[in-house]
């Protein structure tokens, strides 16, 4: 486990394009997301208002970004740590978010806000109360706030053309590669031109991602006993699978006038090894609704 999860998390692609040469097919790629342990981490908790309960992954407590978190953005408000520590070489996002949902569910919040670390402040976090304060928690599941750079971004669901075929052969043909042995067909995209020249957009896949920043009643997570994300992802596309099932679970979704920005990549970084370590969510992602989104696709 060792041996390939250190491959996997290579900075020199070399070293990640070895990790996928080592599987045979999908099935065997994602036995072993399965099996990969899930890294250790700490909860440290910061005293507020505990109506709204802040959930924050981070790698440094006492760094520059958890320091804006509890010092700027969200002063006041109850806030949850979850701090993997730098050289955590089995970190895992979606397991360290669902660690610190159900911390924050033993206070009996109304609405946990589940954050990155590498935020900064637009509003302040008295705008963010006042907004939730009309929303009743009983009855909405997910509240957005106004779109971002880096979160709240409108996606759909796509499927792969000869001309994406062909633009991916040309500028990157280890991923073209691995994309045909490990049968990813189906992306995100955003809705922009560029994205319907290489994508078939699937009707009736349009949903909101949360990406950086969510909102979640108490009510909700409560509906999924606690977990809310699948950690069988390996910091990619699990954001992704949780918002696409918001949509297919038809989850109520409300909208406020709160605006934050975040920052991109600022931890895991978005050079060519970032790229190639996606090939992992993205192979999970069709295996999970391959069926699925073949059958919106004969709708169409």
């Amino acid at each position: 486990m060792d041996y390939k999860n250190n491959y996997f998390l290579s900075s020199d692609p070399k070293d990640v394009i070895h990790f996928y040469e080592g599987f045979e097919n999908r099935e065997e790629l994602i036995d072993w997301m399965k099996e990969r342990p899930k890294g250790s981490c700490e909860i440290m908790e910061v005293e507020g208002e505990r109506d709204i309960i802040v959930v924050i992954p981070t790698a440094d407590f006492e760094g520059e970004y958890a320091k804006r978190c509890r010092e700027e953005i969200f002063k006041g408000l109850y806030i949850i740590f979850v701090v993997s520590g730098k050289g955590n070489n089995y970190f895992n996002y979606a397991h360290n978010c669902n660690l610190g949902i159900k911390k924050a569910m033993e206070y009996n919040p109304k609405w946990i806000v589940l954050s990155n670390d590498d935020m900064y402040r637009i509003n302040p976090i008295e705008i963010l109360i006042k907004e939730l304060q009309n929303v009743d928690p009983t009855k909405v599941d997910v509240v957005f706030p106004v779109q971002g750079d880096f979160h709240t971004l409108p996606l759909y669901i796509g499927r792969k053309n000869l001309v994406y075929e062909l633009y991916r052969f040309l500028n990157d043909y280890q991923l073209w590669r691995f994309y045909r042995k490990f049968n990813i067909k189906y992306f995100y995209a955003l809705h922009n031109n560029k994205s319907r020249v290489v994508f078939k957009k699937i009707r009736g896949t349009d949903f909101i991602c949360t990406v950086a920043f969510g909102i979640f009643s108490a009510n909700y997570v409560k509906k999924n006993n606690g977990i809310i994300f699948d950690e069988t992802f390996i910091n990619e596309h699990e954001d992704l699978d949780l918002s696409f099932r918001l949509l297919l679970s038809g989850a109520d979704v409300h909208r406020i006038n709160y605006n934050i920005g975040a920052y991109r990549g600022s931890t895991m970084g978005m050079d060519r090894a970032r790229g190639l370590r996606s090939v992992a969510g993205r192979a999970y992602f069709n295996y999970k609704y391959s069926t699925l989104l073949e059958d919106f696709l004969k709708r169409n």
